[in-house]
């Protein structure tokens, strides 16, 4: 069994895809982590300390936002090329048993079901992640609910992991 269906693809649809891998790479642990760091540093500066530990409190949390912005702020610019290289902002999406083909004005590319490590799922965009730091959008609202059922069922069998 195949499906097709055509992918459309705007800024603020990219926007959302990025801030869904970015809110969940950086997890509420990393958030918590931030914070926990921000009010330790607030607390010694307030009592007045100038230690080593201040140093290092204000380090860590320097660092620990700047790998957050600049997470979100390389896919961005990431996603944003790829998007202005389109051209023509829509895509073919064709599925079948054993693999799943994109087709732009980019170009074409085929992957086995089995390239999908992980799919996760958004309510206006599923990412498909094929490492930790790779992934390609599919918008939902572009998917039919039968085609969304079969690619969910194809991704279980080849064993990739479904979140969302």
């Amino acid at each position: 069994m195949s499906h097709e269906a055509t992918l459309i693809f705007t800024e603020p649809l990219l926007r959302a895809a990025v801030f869904a891998f970015w809110r969940r790479s950086i997890g509420v642990g990393f958030v918590v982590a931030l914070l926990l760091v921000a009010i330790s540093l607030g607390f010694l500066l307030v009592q007045g300390d100038t230690s080593w530990v201040v140093g290092a409190l204000a380090a860590v949390l320097f660092f620990g936002v700047a790998f957050a912005a600049a997470l979100y702020l390389l896919h961005y610019r990431a996603a944003l090329r790829k998007f202005r290289a389109m051209g023509n902002p829509q895509a073919t999406f064709r599925v079948d048993e054993s693999s799943f083909t994109l087709v732009s004005s980019v170009g074409t590319v085929t992957y086995q079901w089995s390239a999908i490590k992980e799919l996760w799922r958004f309510p206006k965009v599923w990412l498909v992640l094929f490492s930790p730091a790779q992934f390609s959008t599919l918008p939902v609202e572009c998917l039919p609910p039968e085609m969304q059922a079969y690619v969910l069922q194809r991704v279980r069998v080849a064993g990739g992991k479904i979140a969302g």
